[in-house]
């Protein structure tokens, strides 16, 4: 049986860690990459152990994270033996494939962070899209800032330090890429997943540091540079021995997982195009030298004006959903009581029936046969008196097994109809779970052979229009005394 991780074990590792980086920083000469070489040692100990205590489970999560760290790791060590035994110049080269090898297997365990939260398509489209535009500014930031500078001093035949020059600032974004998609994703961070995220954080404020410490402040030695890195990777390690690693979080309600452009992902993306448009329109750049930014630009734009349009339709489709919840019953589907009212206010100026339908035997189903089949029965119904009706008439649930349907213009004959052809649609057989039940209805009808009366005060109306539901409902109990059947009562 596997030994799982102890909750202290990722703290002592960056402890350690920052120890041994912190005695190499004050160190010279060969005590400074033993101490180095010490804390790496730890930490490759420390992979070790993790991989072996991975749960199935997760293995396909956190190995190429270990991966991943252990390449970052191999290549510290390979370049501090290098700087210990004096041929540091050879083995930065052989350590560079080490550390370009890290952004490979790092971006698949944060893609694969981001799929174990089960978030739908379209909103694993939308977080990318919003990185995708703060990665185009980055890019851009980083070839005029680091890349175009770093090539014009480069020698053309050193050609480690041409893929230098190139990788690592592209590397950068990468990490900002991996490290906002963390933070977009809808979905609580674990533990371990927040270790990842300062890891990756981290990382770019010692990557900025270092490019720009040299340009403002010329002859300062970067002593500190390997060894802030160490403390990174143990960061990074932490994570992948944290015990939250093993734990999948939670996932959220599917209909509460919305990706809108609100509030600081505005300004996020409102920040990134002001970055590029500033360096397109306002800094001194023409020709070719302007093409990368121009460039960044229309793909910015493009993916905001995509970002918006699917933020207005998901906005949309949430109205239309919450419109119809409102004036719907959940479990028929028809309409509900406020729904009905509403109609009733305009059928107020017109000729109009009103059918009140109970239904007869329904409670011994509902008692014998469990509440399942009483939701079977009341579906069933409502979808035989809406396919009974027009398309104009209202049919609805007040509540347990009582139905109105609102008829506008409706003459007398064409009622007495309707109700024979209600009564013998609901009569025929109703498939429950075990088996078939038949029920029977009792109906009022509440004829408005005029427009009713306007009442004095808007206040009123709804008085009036429960009056008309008293009266149907009336006549509905009076056909029920009598054992079913349909009865007619006029109003006006």
């Amino acid at each position: 049986m596997r030994q799982q991780p102890g909750r202290v074990a990722w703290r002592s590792v960056i402890a350690v860690c920052v120890i041994a980086g912190g005695v190499a920083a004050t160190l010279s000469g060969p005590a400074a990459p033993a101490a180095m070489l010490a804390g790496l040692a730890v930490l490759a100990a420390v992979l070790v152990a993790a991989a072996r205590s991975l749960l199935p489970g997760t293995r396909r999560i956190w190995t190429p994270w270990i991966a991943a760290v252990g390449c970052a790791v191999a290549g510290a060590a390979i370049y501090q033996t290098g700087v210990l035994l004096d041929v540091a110049p050879v083995a930065a080269d052989v350590a560079q494939v080490f550390w370009l090898a890290f952004y490979l297997p790092v971006t698949v365990a944060t893609m694969r962070f981001i799929e174990r939260r089960g978030l739908p398509k379209a909103v694993r489209r939308a977080v990318l899209q919003d990185v995708a535009v703060v990665t185009a500014a980055a890019t851009v930031l980083a070839w005029y800032a680091l890349i175009s500078p770093a090539l014009t001093v480069t020698p053309p035949g050193n050609r480690w330090a041409l893929i230098a020059a190139f990788s690592f600032p592209l590397g950068d974004v990468v990490i900002l890429a991996l490290g906002l998609t963390l933070m977009l994703a809808p979905g609580a961070l674990s533990a371990a997943e927040r270790l990842a995220l300062l890891g990756f954080g981290l990382t770019l404020v010692l990557d900025v540091v270092y490019a720009v410490l040299p340009m403002v402040a010329i002859g300062v030695e970067a002593f500190w540079h390997h060894p802030g890195y160490l403390v990174v990777n143990a960061v990074l390690a932490a994570a992948a021995l944290h015990p939250s690693r093993d734990v999948v979080p939670p996932a959220a309600p599917r209909t509460t997982l919305t990706v809108s452009l609100t509030g600081w992902r505005m300004v996020l993306l409102g920040a990134a195009l002001s970055g590029v448009s500033l360096s397109v329109f306002v800094m001194p750049r023409d020709g070719w030298d302007a093409v990368p930014a121009a460039l960044a630009l229309l793909v910015m734009i493009a993916l905001i004006l995509a970002r918006l349009r699917r933020s207005v339709t998901a906005l949309e489709r949430t109205e239309r959903a919450l419109r119809h919840e409102v004036t719907h019953d959940q479990l028929t589907g028809i309409a509900n009581r406020a729904r009905l009212m509403d109609d009733l206010r305009s059928a107020l100026r017109t000729r109009s029936a009103l059918f009140f339908i109970d239904l007869d035997g329904f409670k011994a189903v509902n008692d014998q046969r469990g509440h399942h089949s009483g939701d079977l029965v009341l579906q069933t119904v409502a979808a035989r008196l809406s396919t009974s009706v027009r398309d104009s008439d209202t049919v609805a649930r007040l509540g347990g097994d009582e139905f109105v349907v609102l008829c506008p213009g409706l003459e007398d004959e064409t009622a007495s109809s309707l109700a024979a052809r209600i009564e013998r649609s609901i009569a025929e057989p109703i498939a429950v779970d075990q088996g078939a039940v038949t029920i029977g209805a009792s109906i009022g009808i509440l004829m408005l052979s005029a427009p009713a009366p306007a009442p004095a005060h808007d206040d009123n109306i709804d008085q009036v229009i429960s009056d008309l539901l008293r009266s149907a409902d009336a006549a509905m109990y009076e056909a029920k005394r009598d054992g079913g059947g349909v009865r007619v009562v006029t109003y006006g």
